[in-house]
C-alpha cells in the first residue's frame, strides 16, 4: 500500500526521530524508501557539505540496524537534474532506500520530488534544526501537509535524544476523529491498513461541538431534541464503521463527546492511551471544515502524538484541477 515512501531530512538530530517509525513501516508494508535532504545555494557552501555527511551518517545508522546500504551523491541544479540514488537493503526483510540531495526551497522541493516520483506517504519531524532555522509548524511542514496530495505522518519532535533513532515504534492504539462525513473519513482506509500490519487497536471519536448561548436561545424548547438528535446520528454513523472494521478482526472501541473538537480529541487520545492520531485535513465541506488552521492545526501545535494526515480524494481533484492537472 505504501510502496514509495519519502523521508525529508535536514541534518537535524531532531529530525532524525522520524527513523523508528520508517523502519517499522517500510518492514510492515515492504516500502521502498527515499531520504531526501534539501541543501541550501551552492553545493560548495559548508553547511551542504555538512548536510551530505548527514546523509552518510544516517545511511551508517540504517547499516547499523542490519540493513546493507550502497551511497551514491550527485546532485542537481537549476538546469539538470541528476538523481542521486542510496539503495539501502535490509537482509533480513529486504527494506529498499534511496537517498537524494536536491537544492532549492525545501517546501517546494519535498513537494516536487514526492509528484515526480509518485511517493505514497511523506514521514517527517514536525520540528527540525532547533534555535535559527527550524522544520516546524509554520514553516516547512505546515507547507508540505498543506499542498501534499499523499499522506503526511508527523512526528513530533522536542526533546528528543539521539539514543531516540534506535527505539522501536510501532502503533499499538491509533485514534481516529470524525465527523460523520466522507471527506471527515478519508483516512480510515490508511487506519484500517496500519492496524491490519501492526494489530493495533482502534478507538473511533465523534465530538458534537457545543452550541454557543445564541444557538440555544434560537432553538428556544426544540434544543434538547437536537441534541439528541446530533447524538443519534453521530452514534449511529461510528457504528457502522464500527461494524466494517470489527468484521476485519479489529479491536474497535467508540467514543462520542461533545465539546471543543481540538480539545476533546487531545483529550480522548491521552484517556485511551493512544500513540497515533490518524484523521482528514479536511471534514465536513462548506460550513464546518477540518482544515489546517483549525482542528488538525490545534492538535498538531498541542499535542505531541504522532499524525497522520490525509486529504480528501474529492480536494486532491480539486487542487488538480487548479492546478491545471487531471485530477482522475
Amino acid at each position: 500500500m505504501f510502496k514509495k515512501i519519502l523521508v525529508p531530512l535536514d541534518g537535524s538530530t531532531e529530525a532524525e526521530t522520524v527513523l523508528p517509525y520508517v523502519r517499522d513501516i517500510a518492514i510492515r508494508f515492504d516500502s521502498e524508501v527515499d531520504i531526501l535532504g534539501v541543501g541550501l545555494g551552492s553545493k560548495r557552501r559548508r553547511v551542504n557539505q555538512l548536510l551530505d555527511s548527514y546523509v552518510h551518517h544516517a545511511v551508517e545508522h540504517l547499516q547499523k540496524n542490519e540493513i546493507t546500504c550502497r551511497a551514491v551523491l550527485l546532485y542537481s541544479d537549476s538546469h539538470q537534474e541528476l538523481l542521486d540514488y542510496t539503495e539501502i537493503t535490509a537482509r533480513e526483510h529486504q527494506i529498499k532506500a534511496k537517498g537524494q540531495i536536491l537544492y532549492g526551497g525545501p517546501p517546494d522541493s519535498i513537494l516536487a520530488y514526492s509528484r515526480g516520483h509518485h511517493t505514497n506517504l511523506i514521514i517527517m519531524a514536525t520540528h527540525g534544526i532547533s534555535g535559527i532555522r527550524r522544520w516546524w509548524l509554520g514553516s516547512v511542514f505546515e507547507k508540505v501537509v498543506s499542498r501534499a496530495t499523499v499522506p503526511v505522518l508527523g512526528i513530533h519532535s522536542k526533546q528528543v535524544r539521539e539514543m531516540d533513532r534506535d527505539r522501536k515504534a510501532v502503533f499499538k492504539r491509533i485514534l481516529a476523529p470524525l465527523d460523520g462525513s466522507e471527506t471527515g473519513g478519508a483516512a480510515m482506509r490508511d487506519v484500517e491498513a496500519i492496524a491490519l500490519k501492526t494489530g493495533a487497536s482502534v478507538v473511533l471519536v465523534h465530538v458534537l461541538p457545543e452550541p454557543h448561548a445564541i444557538e440555544a436561545r434560537w432553538l428556544g424548547p426544540e434544543f434538547t431534541g437536537f441534541v439528541k438528535a446530533m447524538n443519534e446520528a453521530g452514534q449511529k454513523y461510528l457504528e457502522k464503521v464500527d461494524a466494517r472494521l470489527s468484521a476485519k478482526g479489529l479491536d474497535v472501541k467508540v467514543r462520542i463527546v461533545s465539546g471543543d473538537p481540538a480539545g476533546k480529541v487531545i483529550e480522548v487520545a491521552r484517556e485511551e492511551k493512544t500513540d497515533l492520531i490518524a484523521m482528514s485535513t479536511h471534514g465536513r465541506s462548506g460550513i464546518a471544515r477540518w482544515v489546517m488552521g483549525s482542528v488538525a492545526d490545534k492538535i498538531l501545535h498541542e499535542s505531541k502524538i504522532p499524525m497522520w494526515l490525509v486529504r480528501p480524494r474529492q480536494i486532491i481533484k480539486e487542487m488538480l484541477k487548479d492546478n491545471g492537472r487531471d485530477g482522475k
